[in-house]
Formats: structure tokens, C-alpha cells, sequence
């Protein structure tokens, strides 16, 4: 499990993750003081709960709130805030769909308590998760489209639309086209350890992968007639899966 910790007092973020620490010894804990670092850890890891602070040094806690919420996979990724605000101020942060609050100053005994809630209601989730197949929805024009996850082979992108290339009953790949969804978009949506963007047009599932050729900076995915080429600055995060 990853826990983001964003906050910018020394001696508060020390009392976080030592909470954390004692609540989930097994997390893998990320802090920073900035909001902009926030989200790039958030873009490149999956967070399970996150634990921000309202006033931060560049912009907002609140701000950076809106911006996970609008990444698909962190929709309703448990927050908590740790903030000195009146109560009144805390009602207008209830859109954000806050799981709790620390009003500052507050203990150690405190903080436990709203983290092993946190991870008690994580864990419901998780178990809730495990009975059903994680798939993807996508709306087009009058139609509402849905994936599996693990039937998603790659996606390309052409401009302003894209293909989905998805494994059919026959055993090969049918591909369809979905118009105004960016690369970015999608993988948002796809936001499973599996899939890896290789190119700047391609994001590919690499439970697929049966091959990948350094010399030639290309991969290749079961089911798939066509190679995949791989970006130069995409080549590292495929460097542990393979080589030829």
C-alpha cells in the first residue's frame, strides 16, 4: 500500500508517518511539502490514502484535493486533511468527498485513530474489489462502452482519437475507435499497474509482453500482428520486464 503525506511542517510530517509507521508498518510512505510534487508522486505511483495539509508553501491543499479528484483512479481515494480552519471553513472542502479531518494541533492517539479507520475502510474496499472484474466505462455519443481490464492489449493514439486493440472470441484482436478521449485520459482511466505508456502514442498491457528487442526499441504483445515501438524516454520503465 502507497500512503502520500503532503505536508511542510518538519515536526508534523515526522508525527505522520511515524503514525502511519505504527497503523500500517507494511506502507510505503511518500512526503513532500509541495502540492506540484504531490502530484506527480500521484500520477507515477498508485496512492491508496492520502494525508494533506490545507496550507502548503506553493498552492492550496484544497486545490491540489480538486486535481487528484480529477485523476479517475484517485475519484475516491480516501483523504484526509490536517488543517488549523475553523469548522465553518471545513464544510465547504464536503465536495471534495474528504474521508476525515485533523484540526491542528492534534496527538498521536488522534491521528491513529482516523488512520486505522482509514485503512479498516480500505480494506472493505479492497475485499468489495476482489469480487468483481475490473473493467473500464467509456462513453460515446449515444453508447456506453465497457472493458475488462485484462482484455485491453494496447491502446493507440491517432490524433484526436484513439483505438483500443482488445482481445475477441476468436482469439485475435478486434480494435475499436473512441473519439475525443486523450492518451492521457486513458490512462487515467486504465490506472492499473499493468499497463505502461512505451511510446508517445502507445500504452501497453505488459501482461502481453512476449518480447522486447533493446536493439531495435520495439515490443512485442501476444495477439498482436504489429510491433510496438518504444520511445527513448519511455525505454527505462520497460528495461526490467525483458530483453533480447
Amino acid at each position: 500500500m502507497n500512503i502520500l503525506i503532503v505536508e511542510d511542517e518538519p515536526h508534523i510530517e515526522k508525527l505522520l508517518v511515524s503514525c502511519v509507521r505504527d497503523a500500517a508498518p507494511s506502507a510505503q510512505v511518500y512526503t513532500t511539502g509541495k502540492s506540484s510534487e504531490a502530484l506527480e508522486i500521484a500520477q507515477t505511483h498508485d496512492i491508496k490514502l492520502f494525508i494533506l495539509d490545507i496550507q502548503l508553501t506553493d498552492y492550496k491543499g484544497t486545490e491540489l484535493a480538486r486535481q487528484l479528484r480529477e485523476i479517475q483512479r484517485y475519484a475516491y481515494t480516501p483523504i484526509i486533511f490536517a488543517t488549523a480552519l475553523a469548522n465553518e471553513e471545513l464544510n465547504s472542502y464536503r465536495e471534495i468527498k474528504c474521508y476525515s479531518f485533523l484540526i491542528k494541533p492534534f496527538t498521536k492517539a488522534e491521528v491513529l485513530q482516523v488512520l486505522r479507520d482509514a485503512l479498516t475502510y480500505l480494506q472493505h474496499l479492497a475485499g468489495g474489489e476482489r469480487q468483481k472484474p475490473e473493467t473500464i466505462t467509456i462513453e460515446q455519443k449515444s453508447h456506453i462502452l465497457e472493458y475488462p481490464l485484462k482484455e485491453i492489449v494496447y491502446v493507440e493514439s491517432f490524433g484526436k482519437h484513439l483505438e483500443l486493440h482488445v482481445k475477441s472470441t476468436g482469439g485475435g484482436l478486434r480494435s475499436d475507435r473512441i473519439s475525443g478521449l486523450s492518451l492521457k485520459k486513458i490512462s487515467d482511466l486504465l490506472g492499473n499497474h499493468s499497463f505502461v505508456q512505451c511510446h508517445k502514442s502507445y500504452i501497453i498491457n505488459t501482461s502481453y509482453i512476449t518480447r522486447i528487442d533493446k536493439s531495435e526499441g520495439t515490443v512485442e504483445l501476444a495477439g498482436a500482428d504489429q510491433l510496438i515501438p518504444i520511445g527513448h524516454k519511455y525505454r527505462h520503465g520497460l528495461t526490467n520486464r525483458g530483453s533480447q
